[in-house]
């Protein structure tokens, strides 16, 4: 018996009314915050976020001969290291957001941009050899609507790595990292920036992340979508890497 096609979570009643609605408003949020995006990383996060992403691709299998698929790709915060194995030329970075692809473009500019949803990626049949998707999970429409897009545009072989930040386990963790993310981060991020946008898109980034579909739901996903060898590699309880296969035909 097949599983419905699941949802990160159902829609976020203080953000946008319904799944109609939700592309343009993340498009508008992202837009307006896309300046501020990397320093609020640097200062929000302490820096830390850049070894984890290397570490990560690392993991996952990136070698220097694959052709790159970074979807999501925001100002190219996983792009600078996946760009650190693989020539800027083989990578393409896909978001619906001009803003952060402006951004992201001046970074690299020998990477390929496309303006584009993850649900609808304007590539051929099996084009990359290696997606990734850095914490953008729960922006897309539903899980299967994305997987199969994904499995789609990659070759037999091709591997998947999606990033995201799950709700800890333990009550202890839960409320430490909500305090941080909803209350101090935002307030930090006032200060920060001018941009008043910017504060609302990180407790989007928190209020989203606690109502996100388990880590089983997106094992599920995966392997329904044809994926095969997954998994779920976390740090500190709150990092998640998905990880799956396409398999060979």
């Amino acid at each position: 018996m097949n599983e419905p096609s699941r949802k990160p979570h159902e829609p976020l009643s203080a953000y946008y009314r319904s799944d109609d609605e939700k592309p343009d408003y993340l498009k508008q949020l992202f837009d307006t915050s896309a300046g501020q995006y990397d320093r609020i990383l640097k200062y929000g996060f302490f820096g830390t976020g850049s070894a984890y992403r290397r570490r990560a691709l690392q993991k996952a299998g990136l070698t220097g001969s694959m052709r790159l698929l970074d979807v999501a790709c925001g100002t190219g915060v996983v792009m600078e290291q996946a760009a650190r194995t693989v020539p800027l030329e083989q990578i393409v970075g896909l978001d619906p957001s001009p803003g952060m692809l402006e951004a992201a473009r001046k970074k690299f500019p020998g990477a390929t941009f496309w303006e584009a949803r993850a649900e609808s990626i304007p590539a051929p049949d099996a084009a990359f050899d290696f997606l990734v998707m850095g914490y953008a999970l729960r922006h897309v429409t539903t899980f299967d609507d994305a997987f199969k897009e994904f499995f789609r545009v990659l070759k037999p072989g091709g591997k998947v790595l999606i990033l995201e930040i799950s709700r800890p386990a333990s009550r202890t963790g839960y409320l430490a990292v909500k305090g941080y993310m909803k209350y101090f981060l935002p307030a930090l991020t006032g200060i920060l920036c001018w941009n008043r946008q910017a504060p609302g898109m990180m407790r989007y980034f928190w209020d989203s992340i606690e109502v996100c579909a388990s880590r089983e739901d997106i094992l599920r996903a995966l392997e329904r979508s044809g994926f095969r060898d997954c998994r779920n590699n976390s740090e500190l309880g709150i990092f998640s890497a998905f990880s799956g296969v396409k398999p060979d035909e």
